[in-house]
C-alpha cells in the first residue's frame, strides 16, 4: 500500500500515482478513470477505451437526434 498526500491545485484536491501503480495496471497519461466511493473508500479504475469511444459515439447521436427520437417516441 502506498500512502499519497493531496495538494490543492485551484478549487481541486489532486494527489499522485505511484509509479509502481502506474506499470502494474499499464495507465497512461491522458487516460480517463471512473471514480465511485464505497464505504468511506475512494475507488479508481480505468475506463475502458473502447467503451468510452461508443459511449461518446452515443451521446453524439442522441445530442444530434434528440428531436426526431422524442418524434418517434410519440407515434
Amino acid at each position: 500500500m502506498s500512502k499519497v498526500i493531496l495538494r490543492k491545485v485551484g478549487s481541486s484536491l489532486v494527489t499522485t500515482i505511484p509509479a509502481d501503480v502506474v506499470q502494474e495496471l499499464h495507465l497512461d497519461e491522458g487516460q480517463k478513470l471512473e471514480i465511485t466511493k464505497e464505504n468511506g473508500r475512494i475507488i479508481m479504475a480505468p475506463v475502458d477505451a473502447k467503451l468510452a469511444a461508443v459511449e461518446s459515439s452515443h451521446d453524439k447521436i442522441i445530442k444530434k437526434y434528440r428531436a426526431t427520437f422524442q418524434k418517434l417516441a410519440d407515434v
